[in-house]
């Protein structure tokens, strides 16, 4: 199909609901008939949504957004926010591989960010319980005692400030309800999988103060297995010396060691006071990101691995880097760790710890009016660990990362002209610190005829924003509404580049130890962004079960600096990334409400794009700068059917299509940018097709209870892992299945679940991290191969 006639297939798609709008009263009138078997009508759940900071039906809501609830999660198997990739429209969200470690790749409608650095804002926010998540390292959060998780797609800049130009997650802990109710749940796995989690919510005075706490945790091994390559070639490994047993396997990579608490307050104070106040926390100490060599060519052009190999490997150890340094099975490597050149030793995890304190007020206030002050605290300390990725290392890297941020909202909102206008207003600002501390041991790495970059890096960086909003919407009828915001930023971006050169083996007289990294102390940046962005939109509501909206909005994210300058020349900043966006949508019911069907068509323009390279030099290293515009338009559907009481279908799918319109400085050249970009190259992690189906249904089992089977697939077309659009860095076109099983007695306590993810075992790779033009190598983060989890879950 021509990319012409998938676009109007979008636009026949909501034309075509906009003509049948008139016929749905009808059609829900002929079947507002019990079931066959003398049940209840079949019907769909309602789920509300606050994503106009007023509580509305999603069926109501003029946005593209996806709504998943805490069973539609239990049926799914989702446990973190990676599960909502397979399930939402135009969504990536994976964990960056071993150069980010618990960092959360988010990517919506083709916009985001694929990289752990302090020196980048996310494209693609996450929210918890109306807190930003300031950054890309540490958001691959659990979700645990959740409520809700609403996608947001498209820019949401009015309501939600700064880097939500592609979108946002926002994610809804269960609020304290005071009525001595819980659960405790226990699982068991494949990989040695052990999961624990529990809930209880109380009254501490009736019917005024309510707690609830929250904790759980889960620990697993690795199941990429890393072994001994002197163990392993007996005959071929040098003076490389083995330190395995007899099956030479020395550890495993992607291995979990989780835990979380929370503890909740709600406070009636009054019949007009509401108060809030929670904390919550997590500790990981995870194992490394699991990965694996897929190609390693010493003779890649512009790869300085056999020039290494000649002058330092082979010399040294009398091994060269090379494809005996790709283990067959794809889910093993020769990961050591420890570089037998130095005896430099990295521990095998990724520890992380966060804090973040919570607290809300809610004032009823005389003529339909309501004051809300929401103020948090985040605090997150954790490292990464890289290795690449055998025996004798081309690069190790340790990032030792310190955040701490400070967020007040405070918002009044309320009806004017006998509720026809429904308004909010509010004020907003953001103050986050941090730091990063690099250790940096890149062995391949060369500057003139010498190898190896030793550093200690030292990357200070505050970020501060403050914004005022005004947002409105007027109900002209009772079927047609008009929309307006606007919302005023002031964002400050400052970064530092400090850092020292240590000693090396060999020794690299170019680069002594004690001296400057960039040659002289630090290296100030700044970056100020001032804009308003506004929002406009229309919605008719055709009959009650039928509406469509038309919308145009702008957002940004966030300017930031080079992460990783190869000299104090390329230690530049660069802009905030601007959107222009326009979107017309439907979203309907049928038949007394057993189908809902929602979709829409977009069109995005993006300027001044955040452009990242790698660097086409021997000593590696990253080039980011504002370069080029870029077209982004697409379609995306949502459809849920229960066509009897214990039948339900979810399908979903979008259609993205991303164009360059032009590329500036950041276009390929054969002499000047060889590792530049094409204008037929497409934005990573956003791939042009993703299709969901999942079908359950409830069994009746008589006195013996029900039990569910649930299967959900999902077909994602190429993806590909970095801007240049190689095919060898890139995931092509898959399906993956997945099957559930729920069993509930009759009592109703009880729950028993089965979860067989990854079906049919298929192997692929949630990232790559490509370096053949500068090391010769390309790496790949595979997917765990199929995974049994059987849980039992006790509710009272």
């Amino acid at each position: 199909m021509s990319i012409f006639s998938k676009r109007a297939a979008g636009v026949v798609f909501v034309g075509a609901l906009s003509a049948l709008g008139g016929g749905i009263a009808y059609a829900e009138d002929q079947v507002d008939q019990p079931d066959r078997d003398g049940g209840a009508p079949a019907e769909l759940e309602e789920i509300v949504v606050t994503a106009s900071n007023r509580a509305e039906s999603l069926q109501d809501t003029p946005i593209s957004i996806s709504a998943l609830t805490a069973n539609d999660l239990q049926a799914r198997g989702i446990t973190d926010v990676t599960g909502l990739t397979a399930v939402t429209p135009s969504t990536t969200l994976v964990k960056e591989g071993s150069t980010g470690g618990n960092t959360l790749v988010a990517y919506i409608r083709g916009l985001g960010q694929a990289n752990y650095s302090l020196a980048f804002q996310p494209g693609v926010p996450i929210y918890v319980d109306d807190i930003y998540q300031p950054t890309a390292f540490g958001s691959m959060l659990t979700l645990g005692d959740i409520e809700r998780v609403d996608v947001l797609r498209g820019p949401q800049g009015t309501l939600f400030g700064k880097n939500s130009e592609g979108g946002a997650v926002s994610i809804r802990q269960v609020d304290p309800k005071g009525d001595n109710s819980g659960y405790a749940e226990a699982g068991v796995g494949t990989y040695n999988d052990r999961r624990i989690r529990a809930a209880f919510d109380t009254s501490i005075i009736a019917d005024t103060l309510f707690m609830r706490v929250a904790a759980g945790s889960e620990n697993s091994d690795g199941y990429v297995t890393s072994y001994d390559y002197a163990c392993v070639h007996p005959t071929n490994h040098g003076s490389l010396q083995a330190k395995s047993d007899n099956n030479c396997k020395i550890g495993t990579e992607g291995g979990l060691s989780d835990a979380y608490g929370r503890i909740a307050f709600k406070w009636l104070a009054s019949d007009n006071i509401t108060a809030r106040l929670e904390a919550t926390t997590t500790r990981d100490r995870d194992e490394t990101v699991p990965e694996v060599p897929l190609v390693i060519n010493p003779n890649y052009p512009g790869s300085n691995l056999a020039n290494f190999n000649t002058k330092v490997a082979v010399p040294l150890t009398g091994v060269a880097i090379n494809q005996s340094f790709i283990n067959p099975n794809p889910y093993s490597n020769y990961a050591t760790f420890n570089n037998p050149l130095s005896g430099l030793q990295f521990q095998n995890n990724n520890p992380q710890t966060i804090w973040d304190i919570t607290g809300k007020l809610d004032w009823q206030l005389p003529g339909h009016m309501t004051f809300t002050s929401i103020s948090g605290y985040h605090n997150q300390n954790g490292s990464i660990v890289e290795y690449k990725d055998g025996p004798i290392p081309i690069n190790m890297v340790q990032n030792n990362i310190r955040y701490e941020s400070y967020t007040e909202e405070d918002r009044l909102s309320g009806t004017s002209f006998g509720d026809k206008f429904e308004w909010t207003a509010g004020v907003y600002y953001f103050h986050g610190q941090g730091t990063d501390q690099s250790d940096v041991h890149l062995v391949v790495s060369s500057v003139g005829p010498q190898f190896g970059i030793n550093e200690v890096l030292y990357n200070p960086t505050t970020d501060r924003d403050e914004s005022v909003y005004l947002h409105g919407v007027y109900h002209v009828t009772d079927a047609l509404s008009f929309e307006a915001g606007a919302r005023y930023s002031n964002d400050k971006f400052n970064y530092a580049y400090q850092g020292v050169n240590v000693a090396s083996v060999p020794v690299n007289t170019l680069k002594p130890a004690g001296s400057y990294s960039f040659g002289v102390p630090s290296i100030p940046v700044e970056e100020k962004t001032s804009r308003v962005d506004p929002k406009v939109a229309v919605q008719y509501q055709w009959t009650p079960h039928f509406m469509t909206y038309a919308e145009y909005a702008t957002g940004f994210k966030g300017a930031g600096t080079n992460p990783q300058p190869i000299n104090a020349a390329t230690a530049t900043p660069f802009a905030a990334e601007k959107l222009k966006s326009y979107e017309i949508g439907a979203k309907s019911e049928w038949f007394d409400r057993r189908i809902t069907i929602n979709g829409d068509v977009y069109y995005n323009d993006v300027t001044d794009l955040q452009l990242i390279g790698y660097a086409a030099t021997t000593a590696g290293g990253t080039i980011t700068l504002n370069a080029g515009k870029a077209h982004i338009s697409g379609a995306e559907l949502e459809i849920q059917a229960k066509p009897i009481q214990n039948l339900l279908f979810n399908i979903s799918g979008d259609y993205l299509h991303f164009r360059y319109a032009s590329l500036g400085a950041a276009a390929y050249d054969p002499v000047h940018n060889p590792g530049g970009l094409f204008l037929n190259d497409i934005a990573p992690y956003s791939p042009e097709e993703k299709v969901n189906v999942g079908v359950q249904y409830n069994l009746g089992l008589g006195s013996f209870g029900t039990v569910t089977p649930r299967v959900d697939g999902t077909y994602t077309s190429r993806v590909y892992f970095d801007p240049q659009n190689l095919v060898t860095s890139s995931q092509g076109g898959y399906t993956l299945l997945n099957g559930h099983l729920i069993y509930a007695p009759l009592e109703g306590k009880w729950t028993t679940t089965l979860d067989v993810n990854n079906l049919t075992n298929k192997l692929y790779y949630l990232s790559m991290f490509n370096q053949l033009t500068s090391f010769g190598i390309l790496t790949g983060q595979p997917a765990m191969p199929r995974n049994v989890m059987l849980s039992a879950k006790y509710m009272f």
